[in-house]
């Protein structure tokens, strides 16, 4: 099963710029939950700190059921050079193991490489150069390779870029059926039309945390326009979320 995560009075700015203020809340284990709001609201720092790859004030606290598991994460996006000989299976392979990439590959690595490319609908474009992809089959090679380790907490930002309606309804079918195996899912995402396919919890961030809840709750067609202005000081205060806080 997947990890909870518990975040107390989180806070993170640049000089004087404030990006999140005093954020508490907590994200309940073996769900879904996505994190939404406006552009510069804060969506993808608040990610960055919960994996740590930026420095926060506060506490984040990723609490494992029992010993600590695998984390899987797909970025944006990533840039691949068309002119460099490195295929989709060289990326995983790359990504699978130590070894050089021209040694001699084991059979098992390649076959755990076409089972992951083969969820994503990849398995047929192993020989093809990444650089040569579309930045949505790009993107369907990155959450393939995330899913290697089997990872536990599966952290995803704006995993939809540039994919086509194929790609996206792999991507939705794979994120219902690790809800299932109890895995804990967090995602950046804009698309509310998308995000009410995935259900799960919503989470809406813009500076501070505004609303959260089911998605039938929170993406109301009257709240919507509320919830996504930028953060003024005044017109969108956060709501008081202490109690969710365990």
């Amino acid at each position: 099963m997947g990890p909870a995560i518990r975040l107390q009075n989180v806070g993170l700015k640049y000089g004087d710029n404030v990006i999140l203020e005093d954020i508490s809340h907590y994200l309940e284990a073996g769900q879904c939950h996505v994190i939404m709001g406006p552009n510069g609201g804060g969506k993808t720092s608040l990610l960055r700190s919960i994996l740590g790859l930026t420095p926060f004030t506060g506490n984040i606290d990723i609490q494992w059921p029992e010993r600590k598991g695998n984390i899987g994460y797909v970025p944006q996006k990533a840039s691949f050079e068309s002119s460099l000989p490195f295929t989709v299976m060289d990326f995983i392979l790359l990504n699978q193991s130590r070894n050089p990439l021209f040694w001699r590959k084991r059979k098992k690595e390649q076959d755990e490489a076409l089972a992951q490319l083969d969820r994503v609908g990849m398995a047929n474009r192993t020989d093809r150069r990444m650089g040569q992809l579309s930045g949505g089959e790009q993107q369907r090679v990155l959450f393939a390779q995330s899913l290697l380790d089997d990872p536990d907490l599966l952290v995803l930002d704006e995993p939809t870029t540039g994919m086509d309606e194929q790609g996206v309804r792999y991507l939705e079918s794979l994120i219902h059926e690790l809800v299932r195996e109890k895995k804990t899912i967090l995602a950046v995402h804009h698309d509310v039309t998308a995000v009410r396919r995935f259900g799960g919890q919503v989470h809406v961030v813009n500076r501070q945390l505004v609303d959260t809840g089911p998605v039938s709750e929170v993406l109301m067609p009257e709240k919507i326009e509320r919830l996504f202005n930028h953060y003024t000081g005044t017109n969108t205060p956060a709501i008081k979320l202490d109690q969710g806080v365990k």
